[in-house]
């Protein structure tokens, strides 16, 4: 479709780990009125996330309308062919992204800080890459120049605010400088979305804010206290209600308006180290964990900050290698890795050392890792901590599934899973709370339970709309934009959520499956020096050890 021919205009507007839980009640308060403008004149409901619901996999699947088995993103650190652990970015999504797509057929796109997009694509538009992008001294946006004028313009562009840093204030009052630094972070963000509207004229745009995930994640325990608009979560909503308004201002009525999260969340009160738990059940050995490393852990945050720079940043390898390193392969049948409870056997046709060689004794290893963490109780509460394990062969398909972890556990809302790298604790379970640094708690985690706010065009009113994947939205969105859905993306158009006579009049047209355009791109995009800076990033973020 020629960019001259009339073009339905979509938006889709990401709230990281947006909760109806947290919603819904503020709604009641007045708080959100142009979110609450939005459900009342369009439909609304759940949208399931992906299995783990972690943000890299499930923006990936957003974006690709596949699953992860195709488009090759599992976790924030990713299993290589060769063996070997990365940390993921956009260079390791495997499927065409919606972007592509749509700028392949000539419709111009703005996208604005969606995980998983470093080293930026050459779009139609614009693009600004999201939490993946090490620094900001390399340009993270396309064109390359933009970079530069976010910087003059702004004064500068942040991707994330640290929960962690040298600090003397109180945790009382540096929360109150961290959720007024988030605030800032989201206008900062509607602000470059707003003028982008006005300087590219986009057919779609998409912006993901990701102040609420942030938020959650350091404040979870307050989840479940009051949620009123002067509440410490509830002024972060509040927030992103005023950036989707000032976002709503430039749009003409003409435009589809989407608001999805990635995933859910909620509080937690226990830590599972599974790890830690590999280790006592003699799936896994490491060796002793050097003694620097182990001292640094029992220093204060400042000194081990001073400990870390004394060492240099520029030379110290990424944790997770280090880790990797101390594991005694002939001795290990299993280890995790990953953020949310995801463990690998250690076969001979994946790991360089692995030791598991048979199918029939990788299948044992599964069954008995499996029956073993269904039964696991926390030895100081008795809790069950684990739901469910899953085969990952029996959640994804796709060329990629041998990448993937072999089990992915589900624990209890209760629960959130961590692996341990030290390895100096000795305990599988512990209060939820600070550790490693953090000037902030982790008390909140992921659920799968997202949000869609579907507005204008053919979507019509309506409650607690059912049925609706995250991987769903790419192929709605190319439906609606007038596009034939390519026949390989495992989500499916919203028709459900459609005006039927709509449906009747634009049956769905299906393309033939496309190759990806990013398969051929480096994987290891990061240098040394900016996987130790991702590294840091992630931590402070809490979604590695």
């Amino acid at each position: 479709m020629g960019h001259g021919m009339s073009v339905q205009k979509i938006a889709v507007i990401g709230w990281d780990a947006a909760t109806f839980k947290m919603i819904l009640p503020l709604l009641e308060t007045g708080a959100l009125p142009n979110m609450q403008r939005l459900m009342t004149r369009g439909g609304w409901g759940i949208l399931a996330s992906t299995l783990h619901p972690l943000s890299p996999t499930a923006w990936t699947s957003f974006m690709t309308g596949t699953n992860p088995g195709k488009h090759g993103v599992f976790d924030f650190v990713g299993l290589g062919e060769d063996g070997r652990y990365r940390f993921t970015n956009g260079a390791g999504v495997k499927s065409d992204t919606l972007w592509r797509i749509l700028s392949d057929a000539d419709h111009r796109v703005c996208v604005v800080n969606v995980p998983m997009t470093y080293p930026p694509e050459e779009v139609n538009g614009a693009l600004i890459a999201g939490m993946d992008a090490p620094q900001q001294d390399r340009a993270f946006t396309h064109p390359p120049a933009l970079s530069a004028e976010l910087h003059a313009r702004y004064g500068g562009y942040r991707s994330d605010i640290p929960a962690r840093a040298v600090s003397l204030f109180s945790v009382k009052r540096f929360t109150a400088r961290y959720v007024r630094d988030l605030c800032d972070l989201v206008d900062l963000r509607a602000r470059v979305t707003c003028d982008l509207l006005e300087r590219y004229s986009p057919d779609f745009c998409t912006v993901v804010f990701t102040a609420l995930d942030r938020a959650q994640h350091a404040l979870g325990h307050l989840m479940a206290g009051d949620v009123s608009p002067d509440s410490t979560l509830g002024r972060l909503y509040c927030a992103c209600d005023d950036a989707l308004g000032r976002i709503l201002d430039k749009l003409d009525d003409d435009w589809i308006v989407m608001v999805m999260s990635d995933h859910g969340a909620c509080a937690y009160h226990r830590v599972f180290e599974l790890g830690t738990w590999l280790a006592t059940q003699g799936w896994l050995q490491l060796r002793p964990a050097p003694r620097f490393g182990v001292l640094e852990e029992h220093l204060g945050p400042v000194r081990r900050r001073l400990v870390r720079l004394f060492r240099g940043a520029t030379e110290r390898k990424p944790d997770k290698e280090g880790f990797l390193e101390r594991i005694v392969w002939e001795n290990t049948r299993a280890f995790a890795v990953g953020a949310f409870g995801s463990v690998y056997v250690n076969t001979r046709d994946r790991f360089p050392r692995g030791i598991v060689t048979s199918d029939g004794e990788y299948r044992a290893i599964c069954d008995q890792i499996t029956e073993q963490l269904l039964s696991v109780r926390d030895p100081e509460t008795g809790a069950q901590i684990v739901r469910a394990v899953h085969r990952a062969s029996d959640q994804y398909r796709g060329p990629y599934v041998h990448l993937a972890p072999d089990l992915l556990i589900e624990t209890t809302d209760d629960y959130f899973v961590r692996n341990n790298l030290d390895h100096h604790e000795g305990r599988i379970t512990y209060p939820a709370g600070r550790y490693r640094g953090r000037s902030l708690a982790h008390t909140g985690r992921h659920t799968a339970d997202g949000i869609l706010v579907a507005c204008g065009g053919p979507f019509g009113q309506g409650e607690n709309l059912t049925g609706a994947h995250i991987m769903d939205v790419a192929p709605t969105v190319l439906h609606l934009s007038g596009l034939p859905v390519p026949a390989d993306m495992d989500g499916k158009p919203l028709l459900g959520w459609l005006d039927p006579a709509y449906q009747q009049a634009h049956p769905v047209e299906w393309a033939a499956p496309r190759m990806s355009g990013s398969a051929e791109r480096d994987e290891s995009a990061y240098s040394q020096e900016e996987a130790v800076a991702v590294e840091d990033r992630l931590r402070s973020l809490g979604y590695i050890d």
